[in-house]
Order: structure tokens, then sequence, then C-alpha cells
């Protein structure tokens, strides 16, 4: 374990003592909040009237660890209804819930409360408050506490969707760094600009084609971080452009077969998918006219299935972080997952539609 990891672990812990120590005096402060409201302002206790303030820490004795089961109670109680109504997704609903769970709460807690003073203490309540009137007065002073904790869970929910975004952005950027420097590589240059050499004299239509491809293939690879997801024809545009140059570049190197996707073509996925997948198969596999690598692009509902057949290179690269994981963590954030498997000496990545 290196320093830094040391030092993190140790904040980590010095925080969560941090949080201890405040949730502590914070339940304190309340439980003494509580006795004064009820010994002054009501003119009512726990306890008998003679001995409003007598007995203090008898009455802080007894009301505290109820302060520390209600708070307790409350952020389970916020916990679960931001795991099935989150505030994002209905205000309306969310207040709801939170209102009639206080109200039950409360109600439960009350008549524990009562149990456990008259029948298990028997310290003998004073019974200037009505039932009615003591449980509408715990509602009211429970529902600040639970408004305070639902924020406290709303602003670590938005707190953790800023980071994930920005870590996405990062990504994102990182990813058209990389795939840039991939492209503007001297080796992909030197054979881009023979091959284009070579077709100047020998095809000029051709070259003229290549060309194009070649500067789609560019503006693809510059723009993709203005626009992460992508149509089906969009991609399958952008795939033929780059899919002209690896023709040129393995001539036959492989054989790919695409299933007709026009009855998809406005389902999006994750931009640069197909050439981040083709890229993957020449990587890891051979690709010569003697062994030719075999590709199939089949598409239905569920997504696309993007298959090559396997025949592993005995001096593969290592790799530099993008690719496969970099799909995997675009599409996770979409809440969809990647799909990967190896059958019948075919590699298969299913990719899901994200829209």
């Amino acid at each position: 374990m290196v320093f830094s990891e040391i030092f993190r672990d140790q904040e980590m812990k010095n925080k969560k003592y941090v949080v201890i120590a405040c949730y502590f005096i914070v339940t304190t402060i309340y439980t003494v909040y509580q006795i004064f409201f009820f010994n002054t302002i009501m003119k009512s206790s726990i306890l008998s009237k003679n001995i409003m303030w007598d007995h203090f820490l008898l009455q802080f004795a007894i009301i505290y660890p109820i302060v520390l089961m209600m708070t307790f109670l409350d952020y389970l109680l916020i916990k679960f209804i931001n795991e099935i109504i989150p505030l994002h997704s209905s205000l309306y609903r969310h207040a709801s819930s939170l209102f009639l769970s206080n109200i039950l709460l409360c109600i439960l807690l009350n008549m524990a409360f009562n149990f456990i003073v008259t029948q298990v203490l028997d310290v003998g309540i004073r019974q200037s408050l009505s039932y009615k009137t003591g449980l509408i007065l715990n509602i009211t002073a429970n529902l600040p506490i639970l408004l305070i904790i639902d924020l406290l869970f709303y602003f670590q929910a938005e707190r953790r969707a800023i980071k994930a975004s920005e870590k996405s952005k990062r990504d994102m950027l990182m990813y058209q760094y990389n795939a840039l420097r991939a492209q503007v590589n001297p080796h992909f240059l030197f054979n881009s600009l023979n091959v284009l050499s070579s077709l100047i004299y020998e095809n000029q239509d051709q070259a003229n084609k290549y060309t194009k491809a070649l500067s789609q293939v560019y503006r693809q690879v510059l723009s993709v971080s203005k626009k992460p997801l992508s149509t089906l024809k969009e991609e399958m545009h952008f795939f033929k452009q780059y899919l002209f140059l690896m023709e040129i570049r393995f001539e036959n190197g492989f054989r790919i077969e695409i299933d007709s996707f026009e009855q998809w073509e406005n389902r999006k996925i994750i931009s640069f998918s197909f050439q981040l997948l083709l890229e993957n198969a020449f990587k890891h596999n051979v690709s010569s006219a003697a062994d030719p690598l075999l590709i199939y692009i089949a598409i239905d509902d569920n997504g696309i299935a993007f298959r090559n057949k396997i025949s592993l290179r005995n001096d593969v690269p290592k790799g530099e972080g993008i690719g496969l994981s970099f799909l995997d963590t675009q599409y996770d954030r979409h809440q969809k997952k990647l799909m990967i498997e190896e059958k019948d000496n075919f590699f298969v990545v299913k990719i899901p539609f994200v829209e």
C-alpha cells in the first residue's frame, strides 16, 4: 500500500469519527431542548409535577435513548424512501411518503414510549397533555429532523452525480486524446499516406474516396466529446467510412457481414462503439489473406451483437485502458450492461440500445 492510500484511509476514518461525534452532540442538544420545552414552555414533564427540574439527569437518561432511536429510525426511513421514490423523480410522491411515514413512525414510537415509561420504568407520567396533543407535538418535532436528513441525502446524491459527471467528462476527454493519438501515430500515418500515394497513381477516384474517408474519421474523433451518443444510422455511416480505410489497409485480411439495420436506424448507442470493437478484433486476432478475420454484426430489438472469430495473435501489445473498458463504463452510465462472452470459437460483444 502506497503512502497516498494510507493517508486516504486515515482521512476516511477521521471523517467517520467527526460524523459520529457530531451526531451525538446534535442528539444531546436536541434532548436538552425537549426537556426544556416540555418542562418550561408546556408546563409538563415525563415525571410527576413536583420533580420537574429536580431530576434532570433521570429525564435525560429516559429521553436520550428514545431520541437516538428516533433519529436512527428517521435515517433508515429516509434511506428507504430515497431508494424507492427519489426526490428528483417525483417531489409530490416523495413529500407525501415522507409525511405519512413520519405520522406512522411517531404513532409507533409514542406507543412504545408510553409502554416503557408506564409499564416498565413506572416513573409516573403526568397527564397534563392528552395523547392526541402529545402525538401532534411529536410529529411536529420530528418533521424538521426528517427534512434535514432528507436534504443531506439529496445533497449527497447531487454530489455523487456531479462527481460521476465530471469523471465521465474526464474519461471522454482522455478517450478522445487516446483515440486521436492512435489515429495520428507515425505507423498509422505512414500506412495511410503510403496507401494514398499508391492510389493517386493507380486509381485517382479511389484515392479521392480514401481521402474523404480519412477526413471523416478525423472529424468524428475530434467531435466525439461533443456528441457521446449517435443513432445507429449515424454510427453505421461513420463505421463504413472507417471500414473503407481498413479494407484498403488489410486488403483481403478480413470479411464482414452486417445485418439490415433500417428498422432500428433511429435507436441510439455510444459513439465509436463499432470502431472500438473492430479495433479490438484486429488487435487480438490474426487478419491475413490466408486466414481472414471473420466478423458478423447482428441487430435486433435487444441491441447489437458484434461477433468475431477467435484467432489469437502471439504479439498482442499491452492495452492502454480504452476500448472495451471505455464502452463498459459509458454504457454503465446509462444503466445498461455490455455483455461479453466466448461462444463457438467466437468472441461476442452485445451492445444494448441506450434510447
